[in-house]
């Protein structure tokens, strides 16, 4: 059996699960890369841990595994497929998403495939409450 799988795992790049500003307050405009990192580097993430994917700019994907737990993956090289409204395909080995790996991306509605990005480490972040994002 071939050690490599397409998991059957497409993580729809989703609205971001941070709560909106009230009204009277102005949202802050955060760059995702310029966020601190809140622990040490990881090589992978556990697909079953995965909850919610969030493309930010053509280098950016960012990886929620908890309620406010987010992991920001910076590229290897910028992804130009890259965009809000495209679906992620990854290829993971035994059950991982990893450094190196290789994500596909897909238009969610023709089903045509727009290239694929390398995937970078995987770096702990903090997301502000009510933040607006851009990358």
């Amino acid at each position: 059996m071939h050690s490599s799988y397409i998991v059957g795992l497409l993580l729809l790049a989703m609205p971001l699960g941070v709560h909106a500003a009230p009204k009277d307050e102005a949202a802050v405009t955060v760059d995702v890369r310029e966020l601190p990192a809140t622990g040490e580097t990881r090589q992978c993430l556990a697909v079953r841990d995965v909850q919610q994917t969030r493309i930010v700019g053509k280098e950016t994907i960012l990886f929620r595994t908890g309620a406010n737990r987010w992991f920001r993956n910076d590229l290897k090289s910028p992804c130009p497929g890259l965009r809000d409204d495209r679906i992620l395909v990854f290829r993971a080995s035994a059950g991982s998403i990893c450094e190196m790996d290789v994500v596909d991306i897909v238009d969610g509605q023709s089903r045509i495939n727009h290239g694929f990005c390398g995937l970078g480490r995987f770096t702990p972040v903090a997301l502000p409450k009510g933040a607006k994002l851009a990358g």
